[in-house]
């Protein structure tokens, strides 16, 4: 089945915007019920997972032709949710940019993770080694509005240069689509690496 889900988004993801993603909040489900997360967009689609009423956070990549669906990062896959039941919400952001904060970024091979706070980031990877960084600055490319980012990190003996655009970015070890692109160039703890994964906005992040 994950095979037939990934050749339909094949099919689809031309047609989903290529805006920055926009977060929502579920309105409009009567208390104890839920919002369905679909495999594909349309109501008569299975069902895999359900978020309760008030769930904020909610990070939307696109949307399908007619606008009615949106698509999510949904465990190892992706899912859909019917955009009549969401209404935005906006989340903090990292200072000085358009990039929300809780942003969960990393790659494979190796594996690593950054995660953006307003103010500061927090690198790790399976080797060991964990930075916690401060936010040194940030800015927009030239002649664009708001993205893509450049930021800047540094503490803890490292430092960080992150260019995070928003682009649908695969991971290479899963289905999943993911909203955000970023290109990593990190030193500190003896080391200098280039690193490029995706990012989402984990929906535990979601402002409640």
């Amino acid at each position: 089945m994950k095979h037939l889900v990934a050749a339909f988004l094949c099919l689809i993801l031309p047609a989903l915007a290529q805006a920055e993603p926009k977060t929502y909040r579920v309105v409009g489900v009567a208390a104890g019920d839920t919002l369905n997360v679909r495999e594909a967009p349309a109501a008569s689609s299975a069902d895999i997972g359900d978020l309760p009423p008030g769930t904020g956070g909610v990070e939307i990549i696109g949307t399908d032709p007619s606008g009615k669906w949106g698509l999510i990062v949904w465990q190892e896959s992706n899912g859909w949710v019917s955009m009549r039941f969401l209404a935005p919400d906006p989340v903090q952001r990292v200072a000085g940019t358009a990039l929300s904060a809780g942003l969960l970024c990393g790659g494979t091979e190796p594996f690593w993770s950054l995660r953006l706070a307003s103010g500061s980031a927090a690198y790790s990877n399976l080797d060991g080694l964990h930075f916690a960084m401060s936010l040194q600055g940030a800015r927009v490319a030239d002649g664009r509005d708001i993205l893509p980012v450049q930021v800047g990190f540094a503490g803890s003996g490292a430092s960080a240069n992150a260019i995070i655009s928003a682009l649908n970015c695969g991971d290479g070890m899963s289905d999943r689509v993911y909203p955000w692109q970023i290109h990593l160039l990190l030193t500190g703890g003896g080391i200098s690496r280039y690193q490029v994964g995706c990012c989402h906005l984990p929906l535990e992040i979601g402002f409640h």
